[in-house]
């Protein structure tokens, strides 16, 4: 057996090892093994709450809905397989930062406070904050009801929202892990109104057959997008360009009509001028 020349094997070794420094500067995050700056090549952490029916929620051990299914077909697009991880979504935010996700697909509305701490796309639909009240509730504007007992997700924009604007009519803002537990609670007369986004209450009253009804029209509108950590310029314009992609070619409004009979993409798609997810993860 012949044996390779000693300046050929130091030659060898010397390529060796600018091949492995300039892979690990492909990190543009500077916390990946790729060009994306993920922690792990070929998969893409994903995290939403599992708590935001139809956005995201779990069907036995499953966990779907509009947000994971549009996980799945941006990473799809970008060559990715998913993990589908959930968190309260009060906790998500901090998970990003420690590196337990690489992404928030959780309807998630940018604020000035959340961009100081993390990076985000273009927005992915458009959604409304929507009052709901028991029937018979006099009520075509939340602020006229006398000290309401007000029901949110915490962490939302629905919570800041009335932190904010409530300080002369609230009666008492309680905060829950899921707006659908607060609806519920409407429902069954534990609360005067619960805040959410205009969608998720009305698949609610059409699938769970919660009695309620709307208060009025929605008290704002939002636009949820994509989180990624500060500073992932090269994932925020992947997950982007992705997104428009999907859009394209009819992915997106597929999954939208799915979920919701139309495509949330943008107001004009509701008929009816209904709006989407919440708050600070549009879950607010």
């Amino acid at each position: 057996m012949s044996r390779t020349p000693r300046s050929t094997r130091a030659a060898a070794v010397t390529l060796g090892a600018v091949a492995t420094m300039l892979l690990a500067a492909c990190g543009d995050g500077g916390s990946g093994d790729n060009a994306l700056g993920l922690d792990t090549d070929g998969t893409l952490v994903v995290a939403m709450s599992g708590e935001f029916q139809p956005f995201s929620y779990f069907e036995g051990n499953t966990l779907t809905g509009f947000d994971h299914d549009i996980g799945v077909a941006v990473a799809e697009e970008l060559g990715l397989e998913v993990d589908a991880q959930t968190g309260a979504f009060d906790t998500l935010i901090q998970g990003l930062k420690s590196n337990r996700y690489d992404v928030l697909i959780a309807s998630m509305t940018p604020t000035e406070e959340r961009d100081k701490q993390v990076d985000f796309t273009e927005s992915y639909y458009v959604s409304g904050a929507q009052a709901f009240v028991a029937p018979g509730t006099d009520c075509t504007d939340i602020s006229q009801l006398d000290s309401p007992i007000i029901g949110v997700a915490s962490g939302t924009t629905y919570q800041d929202w009335l932190t904010e604007n409530g300080g002369d009519w609230v009666g008492e803002i309680r905060t829950f892990t899921s707006d659908v537990t607060a609806l519920q609670d409407v429902a069954t007369g534990r609360l005067d109104a619960a805040m959410t986004d205009r969608n998720v209450g009305l698949y609610q009253i059409q699938e769970s057959g919660l009695d309620l009804v709307e208060c009025g029209d929605p008290v704002f509108t939002e636009e949820p997008a994509f989180a990624v950590e500060e500073g992932n310029t090269a994932l925020v314009e992947a997950l982007d360009e992705a997104l428009a992609t999907i859009k394209e070619n009819g992915t997106y409004a597929e999954i939208s009509e799915k979920y919701f009979g139309k495509d949330i993409s943008s107001l004009e798609g509701d008929g009816a001028g209904s709006t989407d997810d919440s708050a600070t993860t549009s879950e607010g």
